[in-house]
């Protein structure tokens, strides 16, 4: 039985407004449309679905018994046509995962050109120290200051950058050195046990935090002394490496940021899209 869809939507408006015109408003089509829709539905079933009395249209036995099934299906076109809409928001929408001093100092400064060259794509930034699971779809792309072990997960190294040990010129001049107190970042990565190695097992630990936004804030206030990486100190910070062996420069810690995907969602053109430009304006930031 072949016949357009759109008749069965046809169908339930006439029958629920009764006159080829009050359907035809409801549906903003030419009333001829509505007139020529039915006609067709009702070659194609071979019934008669309407009575004409007038301008009004009314069912008859065979029309009453279709138009609950009739109700039913313009239901399920109505839920496919929002589920396809909902489903082509998603396909545009990229999820990054950053820890938080990444998503504020290295991605937001380019938000606005990403949406300039791609003004299609709706990115959608998770900030949070934790790891979003890659595998249970958390993030379509994160990225990480430490590189991932699982083997299927797409790795690309985006940026170098060092970590240092700061502290505030205010702190630096009035606290001996003999009394310095330390800011620790309490995460067991490569760069804190390199920090802890630096600073020796007897420092005093004034505060931790996971969080390097709050590291750098109690270094700020003159809590201590802090690793930080050096993409998170400007100058108005007033904030200086500084060398815990007075004969010796102060010590860096060479890191790496990743950009890390789940092989499955690197065919999507928006995420590979969104990989390539963070790539790329990070690459060029860190051969500068």
């Amino acid at each position: 039985m072949d016949w357009d869809w759109n008749g069965i939507r046809h169908f339930t408006a006439l029958v629920e407004k009764q006159t080829l015109t009050a359907a035809a408003e409801h549906l903003d089509v030419q009333h001829s449309t509505v007139s020529r829709q039915i006609a067709q539905l009702e070659n194609a079933l071979g019934l008669r679905l309407f009575d004409r009395i007038g301008k009004r249209y009314l069912l008859t036995p065979e029309g009453e018994r279709l138009y609950r099934h009739a109700c039913e299906i313009c239901k399920d076109m109505s839920m496919l046509q929002r589920t396809a809409r909902e489903q082509a928001e998603l396909r545009h929408s990229v999820v990054i995962s950053a820890p938080p001093f990444v998503a504020r100092l290295l991605l937001m400064p380019h938000i606005a050109d990403f949406y300039r060259k791609h003004n299609d794509i709706r990115l959608i930034i998770q900030s949070d120290a934790a790891l979003a699971d890659l595998h249970g779809r958390q993030a379509d792309i994160a990225l990480r200051l430490v590189r991932p072990t699982q083997n299927d997960l797409a790795v690309r190294r985006i940026a170098h950058f060092s970590y240092r040990i700061y502290g505030h010129e205010g702190y630096l001049k009035t606290i001996r050195r003999e009394d310095w107190r330390f800011v620790q970042i309490a995460v067991n990565t490569r760069f804190s046990r390199w920090f802890a190695e630096q600073i020796g097992e007897d420092a005093d630990i004034s505060f931790a935090s996971n969080d390097f936004a709050a590291v750098k804030q109690a270094v700020c206030e003159q809590i201590g002394i802090g690793i930080l990486p050096d993409f998170a100190v400007f100058p108005a910070d007033r904030l200086h490496p500084v060398s815990l062996n007075p004969d010796a420069p102060p010590p860096e810690f060479e890191a790496e940021l990743f950009l890390v995907m789940h092989e499955d969602v690197r065919r999507s053109p928006s995420v590979r899209a969104v990989a390539d430009y963070f790539g790329a304006v990070f690459g060029k930031e860190g051969s500068g």
